[in-house]
Order: C-alpha cells, then sequence, then structure tokens
C-alpha cells in the first residue's frame, strides 16, 4: 500500500504591503481579514498549514509563522524558507491577497501534478499563477539555488522545472467572480 504524501499550505504574507499602506493580510474584506480567506482556503486540502511573514501580527490565528531565512527575496525567499522548515511532499502555496480561490482548484492541481515538480494554473487572460500553486518537495533545491544566486524572479525558476501549465476551465470564471482577483490596494478593496 503506498503511502499517502503529506501536503503542507504555504500562505505568503511577507510583502510590504506598500501599495495597501498597511499590512495587507489584516486587511478587511468583506468583513473578514484577507488572510483568513486563504486560510480557509488550504484548511479543508492540507494537514498543515504555515504562514510565511516577517511579522508576528499574524500569531493569533495559531498557525505557525516562518521568516525568510534571506530577507527581501520576494516569494522565492518566502516558499524556499517555508519548505525548508516544514518537509513534506507537496506544498500549496497561495498568497494572502486573493480571496476567491477555492479549495476545489487546489484538487484539480494536484490531480495534474503526477511526473511534474509543479503546476502552474493558468488564467482566462492567459496568465500564469505561480503565487495560487502546487510545487513538489523536488523543487527546493532550485529555489535554494535561484536564491543563494540572487535570481529571485519566479517566472525565470519556472524554466527551471518540470512545469504543467493548468489551463483553468472558463466555467470556473463564469460561475464565480474573479477567480484570482489580487487585492492590493485599498481601492481594489473598495470595488
Amino acid at each position: 500500500m503506498t503511502k499517502p504524501k503529506k501536503i503542507t499550505g504555504i500562505i505568503l504574507s511577507g510583502g510590504k504591503s506598500s501599495r495597501m499602506g498597511s499590512e495587507k493580510g489584516l486587511v478587511k474584506y468583506k468583513g473578514k481579514a484577507l488572510i483568513e480567506y486563504s486560510i480557509d482556503t488550504l484548511r479543508s486540502v492540507c494537514e498543515d498549514l504555515v504562514i510565511s511573514s516577517g511579522n508576528d501580527c499574524y500569531s493569533y490565528l495559531g498557525i505557525p509563522i516562518v521568516r525568510d531565512e534571506l530577507e527581501d527575496c520576494g516569494p522565492i525567499g518566502g516558499i524556499y524558507s517555508c519548505m525548508k522548515a516544514i518537509p513534506s511532499d507537496i506544498y500549496f502555496v497561495i498568497s494572502c491577497d486573493v480571496p476567491h480561490v477555492t479549495p476545489q482548484l487546489y484538487t484539480d492541481l494536484l490531480v495534474v501534478l503526477n511526473q511534474n515538480q509543479a503546476v502552474i494554473p493558468v488564467d482566462d487572460q492567459e496568465k500564469y499563477q505561480p503565487l495560487v500553486a502546487c510545487y513538489s518537495s523536488s523543487c527546493l533545491p532550485v529555489f535554494e539555488l535561484e536564491l543563494r544566486a540572487g535570481r529571485l524572479k519566479m517566472m525565470k525558476l519556472l524554466l527551471k522545472l518540470k512545469v504543467h501549465y493548468h489551463k483553468i476551465p472558463p466555467k470556473i470564471f463564469s460561475n464565480s467572480s474573479n477567480l484570482f482577483f489580487n487585492a492590493n490596494t485599498p481601492d481594489d478593496i473598495e470595488k
């Protein structure tokens, strides 16, 4: 019998929030902190959750917080530090500012992971979503290599992995508000 794979959810909340003007994950959207939407999305599809942040303001959530091993390295640094801190087979990554992402998306990504190292959703505008994605533990050495070399662009890192780009079916976009809506500014929240 094959041992089930351990899945850990990484919630990225380590950005500077300069456009939002305050800690982005704590900004209220429809009565709830943005980060709580990401937690709710992953909680039903992951055994463990971890928050990538240099800020202790999320301690009230009772979820481990992992600080970046190397500061100011963006999402690559956050994902790498969490992968290193919490050994797992598979990592579901979500940023703290995408309140419409559903657990079903991650279930769909997992189905197509197979022999790939990562599954990256492709939205209805043909835009890749590497911060709402699925990565296997085999990605860790590539994240480390890119990080240590000072190469911090996610799209360039993906070129070094075996990636499946998963086109999201149009019906998902027509049945919900923008799945990958990203709240970056107070105006985004107001709209």
